[in-house]
């Protein structure tokens, strides 16, 4: 399983929404419209082209922090470990050890998250509009992670460290760093966001075939968000 599949299916298992890939470093908005292509959302434009506007809100903020099995973090003040890092200008480190490959560290301490409220509504006008194929999925809700950091390792057996002043590592726990963190391991990483603000999770809908009703589509048992190809896909599919 690829990078951009497993952290699909985290994302499923921890937040039911589907990955922003690449996550964090990317334009999704609410009301974009694509396909899903190796197991991810696939922009290919906005309903606005079609005309189509929407109400947007935004609730609770919530949070996501992921460590997959056999993975190990262990916090550093100079060369002390420590249960915690303080809020002191000293040198400081989080040491990320994988031992299998294709782990995660995901730490989204502050998630926001965009809906669009009148989905039944947006749904009756893209019915109605020509040229929309029922295939499409739309964007109807956005995850966005503040001073997220989510880092992956292609073998077993690496190590990263997140080097920073104790104060900033503080600040990056809480989503609030923005400067002054490096990052080195031995291995190159599969992914490497740190400190970054961006989408990081998606929740879709399409127009069901038969009856053209709205149906947000669930995660992680719908099958329509596993295994479609662009190319394969039918014109229509239920």
């Amino acid at each position: 399983m690829g990078t951009a599949r497993k952290f699909n299916k985290i994302l499923h298992a921890e937040l039911d929404v589907n990955a922003a890939w690449m996550p964090v470093t990317n334009t999704f908005a609410l009301g974009d419209y694509g396909v899903i292509s190796d197991g991810v959302f696939v922009k290919m434009g906005n309903i606005a082209e079609y005309g189509i506007d929407f109400t947007a809100a935004s609730g609770p903020p919530a949070k996501l922090r992921f460590r997959s099995d056999g993975t190990r973090v262990t916090k550093f003040l100079v060369d002390a470990e420590v249960p915690s890092i303080p809020q002191i200008n000293a040198e400081a480190s989080i040491r990320i050890e994988f031992s299998r490959a294709d782990s995660f560290y995901i730490d989204a301490p502050v998630l926001t998250v965009d809906t669009i409220e009148d989905v039944a509504k947006v749904g009756r006008a893209l019915r109605e509009t020509e040229g929309w194929r029922r295939r499409y999925r739309v964007v109807w809700s956005t995850y966005s992670g503040q001073g997220s950091t989510i880092i992956s390792s292609r073998t077993a057996d690496s190590t990263f460290e997140i080097h920073a002043k104790a104060d900033v590592l503080h600040l990056l726990e809480l989503g609030q760093a923005q400067a002054g963190i490096t990052l080195s391991g031995d291995r190159a990483a599969g992914l490497e966001v740190v400190a970054a603000s961006g989408v990081i999770g998606l929740r879709l809908f399409k127009l069901r075939l038969l009856t053209g009703s709205t149906q947000v589509l669930r995660a992680p048992d719908d099958p329509d968000l596993v295994e479609y190809e662009t190319a394969e896909e039918p014109e229509d599919d239920v």
